[in-house]
């Protein structure tokens, strides 16, 4: 089976199975970002720190799969990436305040930290995506 075949399948599934796929690639993704991020970051507090660069180059390729993935109507690409950094910025304060306390605080492993911030982060992400990042054209205007 070629890629081809398998984004007309993916593609023919229903949207909210797609986002929820596209997410769960997007965070096995991220995951390898963020311990990269971790293991030659020397900034002190380590985990927070790694999670704020890891989670800053993740809107753009969040952005990019889900683009390419889930949501099939054309949007125009900078000004929903523009959205998408608007929107994950109130979810990133959020999640990085939540991090420290997790693992400067609560001494909580960093991996399962990261974990949470993710899931918080998706909470945000599964209200707004849609509405907001990747809406339709035709909204805009009505």
């Amino acid at each position: 089976m070629n890629l081809q075949t398998i984004l007309i399948k993916y593609r023919s599934l229903p949207e909210n199975y797609r986002l929820v796929l596209t997410a769960c690639i997007g965070a096995l993704i991220g995951f390898i970002t963020y311990e990269l991020i971790y293991f030659l970051n020397p900034l002190q507090p380590k985990a927070s720190t790694s999670w704020t660069i890891a989670f800053l180059i993740g809107v753009a390729r969040q952005h990019a799969l889900h683009r390419w993935l889930t949501f099939l109507h054309d949007t125009p690409y900078w000004k929903s990436l523009g959205r998408a950094y608007v929107m994950y910025s109130s979810s990133l304060i959020v999640t990085s305040v939540v991090n420290w306390i997790l693992t400067e605080q609560l001494l909580i492993p960093h991996r399962l930290a990261w974990l949470i911030c993710l899931l918080v982060n998706a909470m945000i992400s599964l209200v707004f995506l849609k509405r907001y990042v990747f809406k339709f054209q035709e909204q805009e205007k009505g």
